[in-house]
C-alpha cells in the first residue's frame, strides 16, 4: 500500500487516502545562466552550483461513506496547517523531503462517496537523511565517510578553549578565542553559543561542507571534542 508521512501523520492510516501511482521523482534543476555574446562562439556559462526547489504531485483519492464532507475538511487542514514539514514515502521510509503544499486542493466528487484530488508538494531540492545523527569525534584526523550524492552541510559543535584551526578536507576555519563551546551551522552560515549568542566575529574562512565519499577531519588547538550533525544529502 503506497503511503506518506507528513509532519508526523501518515496518509493512509489516519486519513485512509489512496495513492493510484508512485509519484514521479524529478531531479532538481541546477542554477547555470547562459550568456549570449556576440562574435563568440558558444555562450559563456556562469554555474552558481545551487539547485532549483522541485514539485511532487500525488495523485489521490479518499473514501468514507457519509462522512466524506468531514474527511476532506480534515485533510484540508491537516494539510495546510502543517507548513513546511518532513515528507517520506512508503517506498523509500530512509530518505526524507523537507516540503509545502502549496497549491489549492481540487476535491473532484467521482462518486456519492469517492473524492479524487492531487496533492502538490513544494520540497527543498534534496533528500535528505530520516537518520540524522550526531557523529562525536574525540581526535583529529578521523575519517567521517559521506553516503549521500551531493556535498551535505553540517552543523559542527566544537568544544574547546583559545584558538582553534578546524579543517575539513584541509579546507580551513579560525575561532579565536573560544570560551568553552562554539557552533558552527553550515546550513545558515551562522556561527554562535549555547544560548545563542553571536560568534561571527571569532571566525574566519568559509562555513565548510563535506564531499561524498571519506571526508578527514582534523584540527590544532586545545580541542576536547567534536560533535558533528552530517545533514546527508542525495539529489
Amino acid at each position: 500500500m503506497l503511503s506518506f508521512n507528513f509532519a508526523g501523520r501518515n496518509s493512509y492510516d489516519d486519513y485512509g487516502i489512496l495513492i493510484s501511482q508512485r509519484p514521479n521523482i524529478p531531479s532538481p534543476k541546477r542554477r547555470v545562466n547562459i550568456i549570449n555574446i556576440p562574435g563568440r562562439n558558444s555562450n559563456l556559462r556562469f554555474d552558481e552550483k545551487t539547485y532549483d526547489d522541485i514539485t511532487l504531485t500525488v495523485e489521490c483519492s479518499v473514501k468514507d461513506g457519509e462522512n466524506l464532507a468531514d474527511k476532506i475538511d480534515d485533510i484540508a487542514v491537516w494539510l495546510f496547517e502543517a507548513g513546511e514539514s518532513d515528507l517520506t514515502f512508503s517506498f523509500q521510509p530512509d530518505k526524507k523531503y523537507i516540503a509545502q503544499v502549496v497549491n489549492s486542493i481540487d476535491f473532484k466528487q467521482v462518486y456519492k462517496y469517492f473524492s479524487e484530488f492531487p496533492i502538490i508538494f513544494n520540497c527543498r531540492p534534496f533528500k535528505y537523511a530520516v537518520e540524522n545523527n550526531i557523529e562525536t569525534i574525540n581526535a583529529s584526523g578521523a575519517k567521517v565517510t559521506n553516503p549521500g550524492t551531493i556535498e551535505s552541510d553540517p552543523v559542527i559543535s566544537i568544544y574547546g578553549s583559545g584558538d582553534i584551526v578546524f579543517k575539513i578536507n584541509g579546507q580551513q576555519i579560525s575561532l579565536k578565542g573560544i570560551a568553552e563551546k562554539v557552533i558552527v551551522n553550515s546550513v545558515i552560515q551562522d556561527c554562535y553559543d549555547d544560548v545563542g549568542n553571536n560568534l561571527n566575529g571569532i571566525m574566519s574562512g568559509e562555513f565548510l561542507k563535506m564531499k561524498p565519499g571519506e571526508n578527514i577531519i582534523e584540527w590544532s588547538g586545545n580541542v576536547t571534542k567534536v560533535e558533528l550533525l552530517p545533514n546527508w544529502q542525495w539529489l
